[in-house]
C-alpha cells in the first residue's frame, strides 16, 4: 500500500500559534474537496476523511458524486497537523483552521503505484508536493531498511528506546541522502516533521510492550525522547496515540483509581484521574489528556457530568470546557445518525453459505430482523491485534448473557472476504457474523466516526443506538451491567 504522507513547511511560531491556542480556531470552516478522475467500475465509490484532529478524532465519509467530486466542511478542527483522506489508499494531508484544501486523485495511477497519482492545490500545495515526494521512501525505509523491522518487546525499557534511536537515525540519513538524489530541498522544519513522525510511528510499536510493573511502562512512554510536552509533536497524527497510552498507563498506576472503578464508585475515579492529570505541567498535551480521560468515560456513563461539576474547569484552554459541556449535553441524548444506505454487506449463515445482504441502512435491517433485543455489536478488522485478544475475552460475556433477549453481532470491516472466511473458520467468533466490502466500510466508519478497531456498540430493544462506545468484553462487569440496564427497560 503506497501511503501519501503530505505536510506543510512553516516556521516553528507559526507552528505554535496553530497548537496553542483553541481559542483561535473556534469557528474557522476548514474544506477540503476534490475530485478523482480515470474512474472505473472497480475502483471505490466512497471517500473518507479522517479528521485525526488529536480533540475532535471524526470521521467524515460520503459517495462520490457522478462526475468524481468530492467536498467536506467542518469547523472542528482545532490545531495544526496532518490527517488522512481514503479513496482506495491513504492520502495524507495538512490541514489547519481556516484552510482550503484541494485534491485531484488520479485513480489510474493509484492503482498502479505510479507517482503522481495525488495532486494538491489550495492551502500549503508546494510543500505537500514536496514532502509527499520522499514519505513513501522514508516509511520503506523505517520498516523495511537495512533489514525489517524488529522490536523485542521483552527487552528492557533501555533497550526499546535505543533501538527506537537507531532506526530512526538510520531512516533519517536514509531520507537525506534520497533527497538529495532526487533533487529535494529539504529544510530543517521539514527534517523535523519527517524525524517527529518516524518517532510515534515507531512509539505506537510500542502499544505491544510487556511489564509487569506499570511505573517501567510509564516510564518509557515517558522518557525525554518522545517530549510529552512538546506542543510541536501535534503535527504528527501519530502522537495523540501515544500520549492516550501514556496517560492510560499513569492513571491505571493509581491504586485509588483502579479500586473506585472496581467499586463503581465513578465520580470518585473520575476526581482521582483529574488529580493525577493535573500534576502534568498546564499545556495543550494535558489539556488532551484530560479531555480523552473525561470524554471516555462520559462517554459510557453521562450521569458524570452533572455528578462532578468541577469538569468545566479542568482545563487550561476554557474553550475546551465550553466544548465539554455542549458535548455532554448532546450525550444526554441518544445518539442521532442519518439513514445511510449501505451496500456490499454479506452474512455468514448458520449452514456456513454468504448471504448478500439488500442494501438499506444496516442499522434498521439488524433492529428489523432482531426485534426486541438488546445489540452488542462488535466492529472489528481481521488484521487488528486487539479485536483479537477482545473476542478470546468474549465467550465469557456470551455466557453471562446466556438466555437473555441479547444478540451478539460480529462486523468484520476493512478486510478481505476470503480473509473473512478463514477468520470466521479459525476463530469462531460466537453470534451472527457480517462482512463489508470497501466501499460499504468506508461509508459505515465515516457515517458514525468509527475512530478504530475494535469497537462496540449498543443497541436497546426500542432499536436506538444506546451508545457507540460500549464497554469491551475484557471489562466484563462494566459490560454486563450495562448490556442488563438496556434490558431492564
Amino acid at each position: 500500500m503506497r501511503i501519501h504522507k503530505l505536510a506543510p513547511v512553516v516556521c516553528a511560531s507559526m507552528l505554535l500559534a496553530a497548537c496553542g491556542n483553541e481559542k483561535n480556531s473556534e469557528g474557522q470552516r476548514t474544506v477540503v474537496a476534490g475530485e478523482v478522475i480515470n474512474r472505473t467500475e472497480e475502483d471505490p465509490n466512497v471517500v473518507i476523511w479522517n479528521l485525526c484532529d488529536p480533540i475532535v478524532n471524526e470521521r467524515m465519509g460520503q459517495r462520490l458524486a457522478d462526475d468524481g467530486s468530492f467536498r467536506f466542511e467542518t469547523d472542528g478542527i482545532t490545531c495544526l497537523h496532518n490527517a488522512t483522506l481514503v479513496c482506495g489508499d491513504f492520502i495524507n494531508l495538512f490541514v489547519a483552521p481556516g484552510d482550503s484544501v484541494h485534491l485531484t486523485i488520479d485513480a489510474a495511477k493509484m492503482r498502479t503505484g505510479e507517482p503522481g497519482a495525488v495532486r494538491f492545490g489550495g492551502a500549503h500545495a508546494e510543500d505537500n508536493d514536496r514532502l509527499s515526494a520522499i514519505m513513501d521512501y522514508a516509511y520503506d525505509c523505517l520498516y523495511n531498511c537495512p533489514e525489517p523491522l524488529s522490536l523485542d518487546f521483552n527487552a528492557a525499557p533501555e533497550a526499546m528506546l535505543v533501538r527506537i534511536r537507531e532506526r530512526t537515525g538510520q531512516t533519517s540519513d536514509s531520507v537525506e541522502a534520497y533527497a538529495r538524489r532526487a533533487g529535494i530541498v529539504l529544510d530543517d522544519t521539514l527534517r523535523d516533521f519527517v524525524r517527529r513522525d518516524l518517532i510515534f510511528a515507531l512509539a505506537n510499536q510500542l502499544l505491544e510492550y510487556k511489564y509487569d510493573d506499570p511505573q517501567e511502562r510509564l516510564a518509557l512512554f515517558g522518557d525525554p525522547l518522545f517530549g510529552i510536552h512538546d506542543t510541536a509533536n501535534f503535527r504528527s497524527m501519530m502522537y495523540p496515540y501515544h500520549l492516550l497510552a501514556y496517560m492510560q498507563t499513569k492513571i491505571e498506576a493509581d491504586t485509588a483509581v483502579a479500586a473506585a472503578w472496581e467499586r463503581r464508585e465513578l465520580a470518585q475515579m473520575v476526581r482521582g484521574g483529574i488529580r493525577i492529570l493535573s500534576d502534568e505541567p498546564a499545556t495543550r498535551s494535558r489539556d488532551v489528556m484530560m479531555w480523552q480521560f473525561l470524554t471516555d468515560r462520559i462517554d459510557q456513563n453521562p450521569e458524570l457530568y452533572d455528578s462532578v461539576p468541577e469538569l468545566k474547569s479542568v482545563f487550561t484552554d476554557p474553550s475546551l470546557g465550553e466544548r465539554l459541556e455542549a458535548w455532554a449535553g448532546r450525550l444526554k441524548a441518544a445518539p442521532v445518525f442519518p439513514d445511510m444506505p449501505v451496500k456490499g454487506v454479506a452474512y455468514l449463515a448458520a449452514d456456513s453459505t454468504v448471504v448478500e445482504v439488500p442494501e438499506g441502512d444496516i442499522f434498521a435491517y439488524l433492529t428489523a430482523k432482531y426485534p426486541g433485543k438488546v445489540l452488542y455489536i462488535d466492529v472489528y478488522a481481521t488484521w487488528c491485534g486487539p479485536c483479537r485478544v477482545e473476542m478470546k475475552e468474549a465467550p465469557a460475556l456470551h455466557k453471562l448473557m446466556q438466555g437473555k433477549d441479547v444478540v451478539f453481532v460480529n462486523l468484520c470491516l476493512a478486510s478481505d472476504r476470503e480473509t473473512w472466511l478463514r477468520f470466521v473458520a479459525q476463530q469462531r467468533p460466537e453470534g451472527e457474523n457480517y462482512w463489508f466490502d470497501e466501499d460499504a466500510t468506508n461509508l459505515f466508519t465515516g457515517t458514525y466516526s468509527l475512530s478504530g478497531y475494535p469497537t462496540y456498540i449498543l443497541v436497546g430493544r426500542d432499536g436506538k443506538i444506546a451508545t457507540m462506545k460500549a464497554e469491551r468484553p475484557s471489562a466484563l462487569a462494566q459490560a454486563s451491567e450495562h448490556i442488563d440496564d438496556l434490558l431492564a427497560r
